[in-house]
């Protein structure tokens, strides 16, 4: 039987080398992601979140999603259609230029 870091390894040294030759990248970059499946419908507090990032359909998931990021490591989905992710989008978004103007 095989190391497990043997088995590794060669998991790593396929996704490299098998990368230019078609969808591979894609699925071992996405190994570690989980697709969100539904919607939290109640609004999270702004202080609660750390940051977010988008859930497209072309990761192979079955819906479009925000997925924040809180203090407690929880990941919380929802849509841009609510209105409440819309503010908190759009509050993360001034915060992050003003950082970048204090640079």
């Amino acid at each position: 039987m095989a190391p497990r870091g043997m088995i590794t390894m060669t998991a790593v040294l396929l996704c490299f080398t098998l990368g230019p030759l078609g969808p591979a990248p894609a699925t071992c970059s996405q190994m570690s992601r989980s697709c969100c499946t539904k919607y939290n419908t109640q609004p999270v507090p702004l202080q609660r979140i750390e940051g977010y990032r988008e859930q497209t359909l072309k990761e192979n998931c079955h819906i479009e999603a925000i997925i924040f990021y809180t203090v407690m490591k929880n990941e919380i989905c929802a849509t841009r259609k609510d209105l409440w992710v819309r503010k908190i989008l759009k509050l993360l978004s001034s915060r992050l230029k003003k950082m970048s103007k204090a640079g």
